[in-house]
């Protein structure tokens, strides 16, 4: 089935999709705020192209720029990759989530495929940088061969009061590893949906290190299915709100296989009048018997106007299983602010220490420069309050 076949009949399914559906369930209930406007570009985004090449792999406005292929990593538009039968048409979709997927995987006009390789071993980042100072609607297909090592590091970097959308299917292959990095950098943004769908093959594994500054209204959708056996998964993730900006995130691990493990931990912080509901969704099958699976996840309100909220949700439909959660809403403790400040720290370096303290387990694993990068917006989120 071509692209254009399958593309068709999503729209169908975007356009029957009310904007809000009313369920019982927190893991599928809207908590953003949409209007028929804010959908509009969207529906309405065009190819955007590239102005001259680039020194690393780089899309701008969704659209591929730097392109090579024949080395061990490839890096194309996705007709040149189905063209060469480095993928098929079907596998850059994966079931609707909602409106605003099925929106994504009906009306993308662009992307690209970025393949590694069987056997592919390297402790070097694989850097995608994303820029965009317009509204853009993609969808891309990641492809980590088996037996293989990689690290992947996505940048967003997008101006302009754009609107979003940015679709990635990632499959890991049996017996491989993949570190993910994605940072986000949408505080310009009037409208970002970002969703990321990880396939992992049998005795795979899986870390996800995710870092947001939201935009005025970002939707962020993980969702890990793990179909082979003895896979492992880790989503760490933090996002920062510094002024007015909501952040939606969803992390769903699906375990459809037996002896699978996750580990899922994610830490909001959140100034001034932002916003942020998280959703974290266990889903464990019938015939998933040994999984472990841990969900845990901790916001910090450092305003009044601030607001959060973190809903877990587990299904487990077998006994042969280890499942937990844990979440919390709080404010910074006096007893801490005073207890710092009676060793000599001032109001400001205290409230810095103890917010540090809080974010540390999240990017003390992340590269030198990135977790330095973001513990200076901690200081721009301490100023702003």
């Amino acid at each position: 089935m071509s692209i254009e076949n399958i593309t068709a009949e999503k729209k169908k399914v975007a356009d029957s999709l009310p904007i809000f559906a009313e369920h019982d369930s927190p893991s599928v209930r809207s908590y953003t705020a949409l209007k028929d406007n804010d959908l509009l570009p969207l529906l309405r985004s065009v190819k955007s192209g590239c102005a001259g090449m680039q020194r690393n792999i780089t899309t701008n406005n969704g659209s591929p720029c730097r392109l090579f292929g024949g080395g061990s990593v490839r890096f194309l538009p996705l007709s040149d990759a189905i063209s060469q039968g480095l993928m098929r048409p079907e596998d850059i979709f994966s079931e609707n989530y909602d409106k605003l997927s099925a929106i994504n995987q009906g009306y993308f006009n662009d992307g690209f495929y970025l393949g590694v390789p069987e056997n592919y071993q390297s402790d070097k980042m694989i850097n995608v940088l994303h820029t965009g100072d317009r509204d853009f609607n993609v969808r891309n297909l990641y492809s980590i061969g088996n037996n293989s090592s990689a690290k992947i590091l996505e940048n967003f970097v997008v101006t302009g009061n754009s609107s979003v959308s940015h679709g990635t299917v990632i499959k890991v292959g049996e017996n491989s590893s993949l570190d993910y990095f994605l940072l986000e950098d949408e505080e310009n943004t009037e409208l970002s949906y970002l969703e990321r769908t990880i396939v992992m093959g049998r005795y795979s594994t899986l870390r996800i290190h995710h870092l947001s500054l939201p935009g005025k209204k970002s939707i962020s959708r993980f969702r890990t299915i793990q179909v082979g056996e003895h896979a492992e998964s880790w989503y760490y993730g933090a996002a920062l709100g510094k002024k007015k900006e909501h952040l939606d995130l969803e992390v769903y691990t699906d375990h459809r296989a037996i002896h699978g493990k996750n580990n899922t931990a994610f830490k909001g912080i959140l100034g001034g009048s932002s916003s942020l509901i998280f959703r974290g969704f266990i889903k464990i099958g019938e015939k998933a018997f040994k999984v472990e699976s841990l969900l845990l996840a901790n916001l910090l309100l450092l305003t009044k106007e601030a607001a959060g909220n973190a809903l877990p949700v587990l299904e487990i439909f077998n006994g042969e299983v280890k499942a937990k959660h844990g979440e919390s809403v709080s404010n910074i403790s006096e007893e801490e602010l005073t207890y710092l400040m009676s060793r000599g720290l001032d109001l400001r370096t205290a409230k810095k220490a103890v917010i540090e303290g809080f974010i540390s387990p999240i990017i003390y694993p992340l590269p030198e420069d990135i977790s330095r990068k973001y513990l200076q917006i901690v200081e721009e989120v301490i100023g702003n309050d």
